[in-house]
């Protein structure tokens, strides 16, 4: 019995070896396992993209709240804070798209799969085009989009489309609100404190407005529109700086002066866009 008990013994020990070899033999050396788990992480990203929609997947820590932040005294605002944001970049994926872009942030920020595809489609549009008469004739920016995101020679919007796009996509346990009007400090003290990021218009490098592009609106106005009109998401400050995703750039966030930020939003009209979470 003990010669047929070592046979066995035996024999399971050379099974178990083959098996080894079998997976971690010389085919999937370290170095190898290593490419290979690349390989099926890309894949995942990839399978991803696709299913979700033109860079529609978010970012495992873009949940509420995350962040960095020096405290100060309980029950008061921290001091500085900065919150982590799914940055993207409209650079190659719309012409004039930073209202969308910056629309598509602050929803993974939520934790909202959203895809670009779905936010472009969920925003009123206008047609921004020659009038009979002479000239350009297109919407009010405050009840639509000029022209077309994805469209070169297209303008833009102001809040109350982005915040109406976004109620489209939410859920209820989260309103966003058409907020035009509040200064720089009531966001950040009261949103961006809180942990929730909020979406305001200035310019493209907080340059000074540019010449602006002019057109009338059916209801017989005219609008003028900085061509260098940027929406971007405040996510931070400090106590001199505000931080700033700003999809214009290639890579974010950037910390730019309190007040540079306010001097070029209260130029740009105050437009502001936040998200807050239902209060009952």
């Amino acid at each position: 019995m003990d010669k047929m008990r070592n046979v066995w013994i035996l024999l399971r020990k050379k099974w178990i070896q083959q098996k080894q070899m079998l997976h971690y033999g010389r085919r999937n050396s370290p170095k190898e396992c290593a490419a290979r788990l690349r390989r099926k992480c890309l894949s995942l990203l990839l399978v991803s993209t696709v299913g979700f929609g033109t860079l529609g997947f978010f970012h495992a820590s873009a949940m509420p709240r995350t962040g960095s932040e020096k405290g100060s005294r309980p029950g008061t605002p921290p001091v500085s804070l900065q919150l982590q944001l799914p940055y993207c970049s409209a650079t190659n994926l719309l012409p004039c798209g930073s209202e969308s872009v910056s629309e598509l942030m602050l929803l993974h920020y939520w934790g909202i799969p959203a895809s670009l595809d779905s936010v472009v489609s969920s925003l009123q549009k206008a047609p921004l085009q020659q009038a009979k008469s002479g000239g350009l004739l297109g919407p009010n920016p405050n009840t639509a989009f000029a022209g077309n995101p994805r469209k070169k020679g297209s303008a833009g919007c102001f809040a109350d489309p982005v915040a109406a796009s976004l109620s489209q996509l939410l859920p209820p346990q989260l309103r966003a609100k058409d907020a035009t009007g509040a200064s720089l400090d009531s966001l950040l003290q009261k949103y961006v404190a809180n942990g929730e990021p909020v979406l305001l218009w200035a310019t493209v490098n907080m340059d000074k407005p540019s010449v602006p592009l002019k057109w009338n609106t059916p209801e017989g106005g005219t609008c003028c529109w900085p061509r260098n009109t940027d929406c971007m998401v405040l996510v931070g400050y400090d106590q001199t700086c505000c931080w700033l995703e700003d999809p214009e750039n290639t890579a974010g966030p950037t910390r730019l002066t309190r007040q540079l930020t306010e001097e070029r939003y209260n130029q740009l009209g105050r437009h502001c866009v936040t998200v807050s979470r239902t209060r009952e």
